[in-house]
């Protein structure tokens, strides 16, 4: 991460991600994966003009690519930052897979963050057994690399950690050595040692 007025992203994110990194987890974990050239800040810092009706329209995170354009919404910024990186995937398929994966994973964090696990254990033995069937043949979800996917899932882990069970993985051994290895991987290392909060 740079702190230079000509970074060539520019991330939008409350607090500028000093105090949790909250949905910005997968976002920053590609970029630093990628090595890019970026900075974080604050949403009253986002474009004005008609910037100000896609900011009032979208939620936070936001990002303005290198071409200008500011672009909303978690999955969209991973679609296109995946594929700018090559981190979704290096086949045709493993593409594919890797965006149907980026929206399973949103929709786990959403039956997490709404309760919907806790309420119905059987719709997390589902998930879970779905994210195992992906690590059957390979140690990513996508292939043997870390894509978007893995680090969306980051994010979505954290709060089926918080909101469901702490130990969730730990009936699905693919899944939980999953965990282990995505959380040693260098990038995903250095945000949950960075002293800044995984979420709010």
């Amino acid at each position: 991460m740079t702190n230079t007025d000509q970074s060539a992203y520019t991330l939008y994110y409350w607090t500028a991600c000093q105090q949790f990194w909250g949905r910005a987890i997968g976002v920053v974990l590609t970029l630093d994966e990628a090595g890019a050239d970026y900075t974080i800040r604050e949403p009253k810092d986002a474009p004005t003009g008609e910037g100000e009706a896609l900011f009032a329209h979208f939620r936070y995170p936001a990002i303005t690519l290198p071409n200008g354009m500011t672009i909303g919404q978690t999955p969209a910024i991973l679609q296109i930052l995946g594929q700018t990186f090559g981190l979704a995937g290096q086949t045709e398929a493993e593409q594919f897979d890797c965006q149907q994966t980026v929206l399973d994973i949103n929709d786990i964090f959403s039956d997490a963050l709404s309760g919907k696990l806790a309420d119905k254990p059987e719709r997390a033995t589902q998930w879970f057994e779905l994210l195992s069937h992906k690590l059957k043949d390979h140690r990513f979800l996508i292939n043997d690399a870390p894509t978007v996917g893995d680090f969306h899932a980051v994010f979505a882990t954290e709060w089926v950690h918080r909101k469901y069970r702490t130990d969730a993985y730990n009936d699905f051994p693919a899944l939980a050595r999953w965990w282990q290895d995505i959380c040693a991987h260098p990038s995903v290392h250095k945000m949950k040692n960075s002293g800044i909060a995984m979420l709010p």
